[in-house]
């Protein structure tokens, strides 16, 4: 059960071979507690290949370090908008299974822009309001004070009632199952932005029991961790850490200063200081918009109608779409999305003609320049939704 927002690939990495990392001690600011994982149930979670995902969104204006700034891109990228934007979120949890938006909000505020959308009241379950829709199957829970969501195009087994069943105590949790997952969690605690799970990028994801990836913050700087439990009969030494982290040059963010190796029983540890670079500029492609995206399917014109539904606007030379073929081999050819348009935001409606593509199966949008290097923001497949 892979997570999207899994770190897998990450951007950036310490520098090449034959260029030591400087070793020395490294003050990091302390964690808070691990309450994000009152969201993740047991039953679901017994999969290797899980990931949970925790981060603090609220702002953050330095441009570095360029590996926190490419993932919090990529979360913002995933989430549908609900009103509220994500950097006044007080927290946010995904698991393979849902998102969890905790903040302060009206609920009618949210309720409004889910009308406004292709979202459909569907129900209730426990104290949340539901809704629904299925052009990309998603559902929304509402609360007074959080915001379950799931998504076919972001979680790979999506179930929001075991979600708010965990987050409310009702089921067992997953850290109350497993003992490893419990230890490295409390070890860790949460940060600013936070990977936990099987597929980590680690310091010897081989022979880990499991690890977790997480960026701090303070002041002065941002600081990468990435820690790992071992079994009972590896015995971790901070050379071998430290060969590891030269020998695999892609782990910690390129933005790296200083790192210190540590270890204690099972359990290693890499602190990573990278200090602010307040005169270097970030990648507008870091930022994408926090948009609710809609698609309806004309099988008798062969056309799909796309729907910038809630959220930012955009500038409209930074959209396009991609038409997908089964055998295209993830081959991106962007078509201007909005010619002849300065901006576009919600309402907004674009048609585009697939006549000519009788075997196309979807559709995606993305945001990127003209050049090389784009996101994809919305993946609509002809007819799920009829």
């Amino acid at each position: 059960m892979a997570l999207t927002t899994s770190t897998s690939g990450c951007l950036s990495g310490l520098p090449p071979l034959g260029t030591k990392p400087s070793y020395a001690r490294v003050d990091v600011p302390d964690a808070t507690p691990p309450n994000y994982r009152r969201w993740l149930p047991a039953q679901g979670t017994s999969h290797d290949d899980w990931v949970i995902t925790y981060v603090a969104p609220g702002p953050f204006e330095g441009p570095v370090p360029e590996e926190f700034v490419a993932r919090r891109g990529a979360l913002r990228t995933e989430l549908d908008y609900f009103g509220i934007g994500y950097e006044n979120y007080d927290n946010l949890v995904v698991t393979n299974l849902a998102t969890v938006i905790e903040a302060e909000f009206s609920t009618a505020a949210v309720k409004s822009t889910l009308a406004e959308t292709g979202y459909e009241p569907d129900g209730t379950y426990r104290e949340y309001d539901l809704y629904a829709r299925s052009d990309v199957p998603r559902r929304a829970a509402v609360s007074d004070n959080a915001i379950v969501w799931t998504s076919r195009q972001v979680h790979d087994e999506p179930d929001l009632e075991a979600t708010i069943d965990a987050g409310h105590g009702h089921v067992e949790r997953y850290h109350e199952a497993n003992d490893a997952f419990a230890a490295i969690t409390e070890a860790v605690g949460a940060s600013r932005m936070l990977y936990v799970g099987g597929d980590h990028p680690g310091l010897r994801p081989a022979l880990a029991e499991i690890g977790a990836d997480a960026f701090r913050t303070d002041d002065d700087a941002a600081y990468h961790l990435l820690t790992e439990r071992y079994p009972p009969d590896i015995e971790p030494s901070v050379d071998r850490i430290q060969l590891a982290l030269e020998d695999e040059p892609y782990e910690l963010t390129t933005e790296v200063e200083t790192a210190d190796v540590g270890v204690d029983g099972r359990f290693a540890t890499v602190e990573a200081r990278v200090p602010f670079a307040p005169n270097r500029g970030r990648d507008a492609l870091n930022d994408p918009p926090q948009v609710t995206w809609g698609a309806s399917f004309d099988a008798e014109a062969q056309s799909v109608t796309l729907h910038h539904e809630a959220g930012e606007e955009i500038d409209a030379d930074w959209l396009w779409y991609d038409v997908d073929f089964d055998d295209d081999y993830n081959e991106i050819e962007k078509e201007p999305l909005w010619p002849g348009r300065d901006s576009v935001g919600p309402g907004d409606k674009a048609e585009v003609d697939l006549s000519d593509s009788p075997d196309a199966t979807g559709i995606s949008v993305l945001y990127g320049t003209d050049g090389v290097g784009s996101r994809n923001l919305f993946t609509y497949l002809l007819g799920s939704d009829e």
